[in-house]
């Protein structure tokens, strides 16, 4: 999966953010502890022009964590 890759900066001012009355930011982490942020096409239509900047942002492959061992718990 393709997300935008942030800075652990970037990460701490979206994330929870509202940027509709109904839509806010959710930042996850993968594997290699890197940030990234999807955003829908529709997203990318309603951000205000004070997040447009995400869209400029690098790219990268999303590598989810592995998964927990449920038996381990």
């Amino acid at each position: 999966m393709i997300g935008y890759i942030l800075t652990p900066e970037q990460k701490e001012e979206l994330q929870g953010v509202f940027f509709t009355p109904d839509t806010f930011f959710n930042c996850v982490q993968d594997r290699n502890e890197i940030w990234f942020l999807f955003l829908s096409s529709q997203d990318i239509i309603s951000l205000p022009d004070e997040y447009r900047y995400i869209i400029q942002l690098p790219k990268g492959e999303y590598v989810p964590p592995p998964a927990p061992d449920l038996f381990q718990l």
